[in-house]
């Protein structure tokens, strides 16, 4: 479906803001590095894996075992957040966030562009004022774990950070608005995580953004993480959606829907005896 650019760039925008790029920026702080030598790592791995090429022959392939693992990332995050956020227990919260991620990839890309894209403006501003409250408030590289510049935390920061643009590429369609989608919330949300690690001493990236942003403005930390996990269903949404598009190019077209759901009943599946085992 084409749209226009400012409403495509908002849609893939809204759809990689997620927390996993901010838990990737706190990786550089938690072995020793400091927040300018996180930000060289994170900022060209970042412009760099969202230029790289894709073939969309072999996306369809690709996009399944990519969707699945960044689906049980989500409902892991997703877990943590309804702990601290929601009542009822997790395994309820991550259901119906499948169910509802299903829901929006079955019905097609016009709703779920439209609630992508109003979705981006909460998202920017709540995480404009918690990110000028952590400029503000946090002191930058005081909570250093193992002091010393290392090599290997540098490239291990900077290949986790290309790993993420590059997954997301098979997703979207060549452009400046996509290039932006892709690239911006990563550059955001990882160095936003790397300043908070760098001065707050809790390793969990939810529960730090929730403090900061509690301290910038109560009730902003909930707000910003409620909006992360509506985010995440939609990337969720987005990602069973690709699939459809992917495997509806080829011959078999009737097939796609019938992968689509195998993918997420299969993760379902797999999820609910670990989630049993975990709680």
């Amino acid at each position: 479906m084409s749209a226009p650019p400012r409403q495509s760039a908002a849609f893939w925008f809204t759809s990689t803001f997620l927390p996993a790029p901010l838990a990737i920026g706190f990786l550089g702080p938690l072995q020793g590095l400091t927040l300018g030598q996180s930000l060289l790592a994170i900022i060209p791995a970042v412009l760099l894996g969202s230029l790289v090429p894709y073939r969309r022959t072999t996306s369809g392939i690709l996009l399944l075992p990519v969707a699945l693992v960044l689906h049980a990332l989500h409902l892991e995050i997703l877990s943590r957040i309804s702990h601290h956020l929601l009542p009822g227990q997790a395994l309820n919260w991550q259901l119906m966030a499948l169910m509802l991620a299903a829901l929006l990839a079955f019905i097609g890309p016009r709703l779920l562009y439209r609630a992508q894209a109003w979705l981006a403006l909460p998202l920017i501003l709540a995480f404009a004022l918690l990110t000028l409250g952590a400029l503000l408030m946090l002191e930058v590289d005081t909570a250093q774990r193992q002091p010393g510049f290392s090599w290997s935390a540098f490239g291990l920061l900077a290949g986790m950070a290309a790993l993420w643009q590059i997954s997301l590429t098979p997703m979207a369609s060549k452009g400046t608005p996509h290039y932006l989608g892709l690239a911006l919330p990563a550059l955001w949300l990882m160095s936003l995580g790397a300043l908070m690690a760098s001065a707050i001493p809790a390793v969990d990236s939810v529960v730090s953004l929730r403090l900061v942003g509690e301290r910038t403005l109560p009730g902003l930390g909930s707000v910003a993480v409620l909006l992360l996990a509506l985010a995440m269903v939609g990337a969720m949404a987005v990602h069973g959606h690709a699939q459809f598009v992917a495997f509806s190019a080829n011959p078999w077209k009737t097939k796609a829907r019938v992968l689509l759901l195998a993918g997420f009943l299969s993760l379902l599946v797999l999820w609910n005896p670990l989630q049993f085992s975990l709680y």
